[in-house]
């Protein structure tokens, strides 16, 4: 008993020498070590790129001590920051790096989140947070089928890996219905600075003059549909009346500049950014996930323009039809006699010629392109059933629901359910 009391006299005789803030700290954990983060995007698709910064802030801001480093062109008012293997710091987001870079950063210790997905063939792989590019492929594909088509083309960097996985999405895509795209092999970024611009014209003019119209051309990113845009007009080919061009990014430079303006895949940067700055802070808090993990974003939407708004195909009723249904179906309901009206014919004979031309009859397509709008309201809103239903002109929620199960194989609560998850909304 004697001894305990010694103790306790003891404690607290310490505890009377120790400092005021010693002792306040008794018991709480420890302050949190102030990181030094770089960040380093492409200097070519800045107006893509920057839609990650919302995300990465909003991450950084949220309880976190760190200081951002970032290159960014000032005119000189700033000095300029190079983030290169000499860069000194505790952690890094990056697009695209040396085998060098890799191997000093690791040598240094610096914790790396590869924002592409390319990696250098020799050095250190890390963890990568990147744009699902196989379902970037099936979203421009879903798209294309819409418009009525049977030939579709891909413009491909065959030593690209994220065109690769694009074309890998949309050629699966596309074989559910029966078909196979022809490749366009533009390898770009084998092409020195100098040469590139006129080596992907020479090929894109070669290869593009080949196509037979109407063709579907998805091209594997925004600049190579706008390679392909101006190819098109050089040959005399009409976009999109001829081939219908999508891109990849939905970059506002490139998109609207460009004559017709580009549908686009857009770029799902504010949440890919959050995933890649959450990611990166895992690693700096002792919670590695491995150098081959990735983290896969699905897009959001794709943002349809003048380039793959109207097709000629071969059949004129036929094109007049898909326009009128187009038009129309986002917000009422279509019947195929009112087709048939507007394209000039009988039903009988309109469904003729549908089944020649699409090889479905016009009450399905109706009901294909009524449930793509469903869903891309589903995917991009967060409007309830009975604003849905209203409108897009079904008469009332479970009327919609119904419709939904029977196209789509499921409902729409599942279907938003899935879009939140895969993080499509």
């Amino acid at each position: 008993m004697i001894a305990k009391c010694a103790d306790k006299k003891a404690k607290r005789d310490i505890s009377a020498d120790m400092p005021r803030a010693e002792k306040q700290s008794e018991g709480r954990p420890p302050l949190r070590k102030r990181w030094r983060i770089g960040v380093r995007l492409l200097d070519w698709s800045q107006g893509f790129c920057y839609r990650l910064f919302p995300g990465i802030l909003e991450v950084a801001r949220s309880g976190h001590d760190i200081d951002l480093v970032f290159e960014q062109p000032s005119g000189g008012d700033i000095a300029p920051v190079g983030i290169d293997e000499d860069w000194e710091g505790d952690g890094l987001l990056v697009y695209r790096y040396s085998g060098k870079e890799a191997a000093c950063w690791r040598k240094k210790g610096i914790k790396v989140v590869n924002l592409s997905a390319e990696q250098p063939t020799r050095g250190p792989h890390f963890p990568r947070v990147t744009l699902d590019n196989e379902a970037v492929g099936a979203m421009a594909a879903r798209h294309l089928l819409t418009l009525g088509l049977k030939n579709f083309a891909y413009w491909h960097d065959p030593y690209r890996r994220y065109s690769m996985e694009r074309l890998a999405g949309y050629r699966a895509e596309l074989a559910k219905e029966g078909h196979e795209p022809q490749v366009i092999e533009v390898p770009a970024s084998r092409y020195t600075d100098d040469e590139r611009a006129a080596k992907v014209a020479e090929i894109s003019w070669r290869l593009l003059g080949g196509l037979r119209t109407p063709t579907g051309l998805f091209a594997k990113d925004d600049i190579s549909a706008v390679c392909a845009v101006k190819a098109l007009s050089v040959l005399g080919l009409r976009c999109p009346e001829d081939v219908p061009v999508v891109g990849v990014a939905d970059d506002v430079v490139y998109c609207h500049t460009t004559r017709p303006a580009l549908s686009s895949v857009r770029f799902p940067g504010r949440l890919l950014g959050a995933k890649a700055m959450q990611l990166l802070i895992d690693e700096l808090s002792g919670n590695p996930s491995g150098d081959d993990f990735r983290i896969k974003v699905k897009p959001s939407q794709l943002v349809v323009r003048e380039s793959s708004g109207h097709v000629e195909l071969p059949d004129a009723v036929v094109t007049r039809a898909i326009s009128f249904i187009r038009r129309h179906v986002t917000s009422r309901a279509v019947g195929a006699d009112e087709v048939g009206k507007a394209a000039g014919v009988s039903r009988e004979l309109l469904r003729q010629r549908f089944q020649a031309t699409l090889g479905r009859s016009p009450k399905e397509e109706i009901d294909r392109q009524r449930a793509e709008a469903v869903c891309e309201c589903l995917r991009t809103t967060t409007w309830k059933m009975d604003r849905i239903a209203e409108e897009m002109g079904f008469g009332a929620a479970d009327e919609l629901c119904r419709f939904f199960k029977r196209v789509q194989g499921t409902t729409p609560g599942e279907f938003r359910k899935e879009a939140i998850r895969s993080g499509t909304r």
